[in-house]
């Protein structure tokens, strides 16, 4: 899998990609705030950090998400077995009082893991864009006006979430909707 990461999912994402530096989200994060400083314009910088986000990853959601990028039956079911099987004990007064199966959630330490999550937090990727392909938000520009200067509007790293965009009402309603819609999954 570690192979085809950066294949799989937006330039977006910078941690757990062979080839991306988390440094670099930070760098593009400071070009493109003061870029919007030296403009003089309203902004809004959305940091965004799920608590407990590996514990949180809805199993079914991510199975779909691998189906939607081509993996095959086998691998998924392969990943399933693995994200499923998982079987907790609790211990009462120092003795194990049976076990326990996981609903939800990746095990941290698990090498599949960073992966697994990376492909999770796709759909955020994905909802983020369209909005902005559709207009609905807008993001900031950095580098000089024409062929050089790109607009961006959200950075991920791991379980953060950056997000920019225009300092206006409607723009914060689609953000909102979108932090919505991604909490269901």
């Amino acid at each position: 899998m570690k192979g085809v990461m950066a294949k799989l999912v937006d330039s977006q994402q910078m941690a757990f990609i062979k080839a991306r530096q988390i440094m670099n989200a930070v760098l593009i994060a400071k070009e493109t705030v003061d870029s919007r400083q030296k403009q003089k314009k309203p902004g809004i910088l959305c940091k965004l950090d799920m608590e407990k986000a590996y514990d949180h990853v809805n199993w079914e959601y991510l199975l779909n998400t691998l189906e939607r990028m081509g993996f095959g039956r086998k691998w998924i079911q392969w990943i399933k077995q693995c994200i499923s099987t998982v079987r907790f004990s609790v211990l009462i007064n120092g003795s194990p009082t049976g076990f326990l199966s996981a609903q939800r959630g990746l095990r941290q330490g698990d090498p599949l893991s960073p992966f697994l999550f990376s492909i999770f937090m796709e759909g955020l990727n994905s909802m983020i864009k369209t909005a902005k392909l559709r207009g609905w938000l807008s993001g900031f520009e950095v580098g000089r006006n024409g062929d050089n200067s790109m607009e961006v509007t959200h950075l991920q790293y791991a379980d953060d979430t950056l997000i920019l965009c225009d300092a206006e009402e409607g723009q914060l309603k689609i953000l909102r909707v979108i932090l919505v819609l991604f909490e269901g999954f």
